[in-house]
């Protein structure tokens, strides 16, 4: 999994979550701000009627005052209260849509408990009062005072509505980290696969993962390496080579001879495999087949320079991953026929499997489609 773009995801979640909070405080401000502005012309326009009535009639008891100010009081939005008061005499109007909003109400018709501005119970964000002089010209100790309901549920509906599409947007591209994330690797691990060095067999444990006769890693473990191999190659896109080193005619002690000089000549000693008594197979990771069989060719004519107990021919078979996704299995099949049809020339053969991608990717289709595994 690929950490760079894991971390990558992590900043862009923490910005988006960060994003999701400052939108949804803009969209809220703005609506409030809408509201509260055509609250105030409301509540300008229901002081400019109100004070007509007023002036014409001269008490805020006369029935026409009271009709004309409740009928303004019930077909404006958002109106939860409105209240005329005095700074001396208490409230001298009043109509509301629940008694909860007044800390104390009124005692009785134009009186107050209290001197001055009234006091209101409100809930914030959804609640917000407006207060104006009732005839700036002619009294200044007259207000006119509303109630307005700053945000409606229905109001919210559109906010949440943007807010899941931006979620979705979110949840989209994460689903393409996430995939990257998983499908690729490190740039550092998938520009040189990882290696141990050559070692020597002192510790106990390497002595569990290789043989002490022949320093060769056991054969039980080639398959699991070989696979690990093929992944770690097809995650980079690099090839991969498989040796198949051996003779009819190899004993214990030549393969023991054998296993030295292959130790000797390819570096990465965790690479190198006991086959069977006969043989021993070596990995060869970043190379495609053409230059493993220069390696090979060069290997080979070490070989014939050694001095062997009895008549040794020692055979070669190769194969490549060529740009396929191939099982271990399959690799090692590969280079055991090539290693079978070089003895078969008469020993002291090289013989590479050069496979077609394009053909192999047919045939596993066609496997495929005929219900075969």
């Amino acid at each position: 999994m690929n950490q760079r773009i894991l971390n990558f995801y992590y900043i862009i979640s923490v910005v988006f979550l960060l994003f999701i909070l400052m939108f949804t405080a803009y969209r809220l401000k703005l609506t409030i701000d809408g509201n509260r502005k055509e609250s105030a012309e409301n509540l300008e326009s229901i002081r400019i009627s109100a004070l007509s009535v007023y002036l014409a009639e001269g008490d805020f008891n006369a029935e026409y005052f009271k009709t004309t100010v409740r009928q303004e009081f019930l077909t404006t939005d958002r109106l939860l209260l409105l209240a005329v008061y005095s700074s001396r005499e208490g409230i001298l109007y009043l109509i509301s849509k629940d008694q909860r909003y007044l800390v104390e109400a009124p005692t009785a018709a134009g009186s107050a408990s209290w001197n001055g501005a009234p006091e209101y119970t409100l809930r914030p964000l959804y609640e917000s009062p407006i207060t104006l002089l009732f005839s700036p010209g002619i009294r200044k100790d007259l207000y006119i005072d509303g109630i307005f309901q700053d945000l409606e549920k229905t109001e919210m509906y559109p906010i949440l509505r943007e807010i899941f599409y931006i979620v979705l947007v979110y949840l989209m591209i994460a689903t393409v980290f996430l995939l990257a994330a998983a499908t690729s690797r490190d740039p550092e691990t998938a520009s040189k696969p990882m290696r141990s060095s050559p070692i020597e067999t002192s510790s106990s444990s390497a002595a569990g993962l290789f043989s002490a006769e022949t320093g060769l890693g056991w054969n039980d473990h080639l398959a699991q390496r070989l696979g690990s191999e093929l992944e770690r190659a097809a995650a980079s896109d690099q090839d991969l080579s498989l040796l198949l080193i051996g003779s009819p005619e190899l004993d214990r002690h030549n393969l023991k001879v054998l296993a030295k000089h292959i130790l000797e000549a390819f570096p990465f000693r965790d690479l190198a495999f006991e086959y069977d008594s006969r043989a021993a197979a070596v990995i060869f990771p970043d190379k495609d087949l053409d230059q493993s069989l220069q390696e090979a060719r060069g290997f080979q004519s070490i070989l014939r320079s050694l001095s062997w107990s009895g008549p040794v021919n020692i055979s070669i078979g190769l194969s490549a991953r060529n740009g396929r996704l191939i099982s271990p299995n399959r690799l090692l099949t590969e280079v055991s026929q090539a290693l079978k049809q070089a003895e078969s020339a008469g020993g002291g053969q090289i013989i590479a499997f050069r496979a077609d991608p394009n053909k192999y990717r047919s045939a596993i289709a066609a496997s495929r489609a005929a219900g075969k595994p």
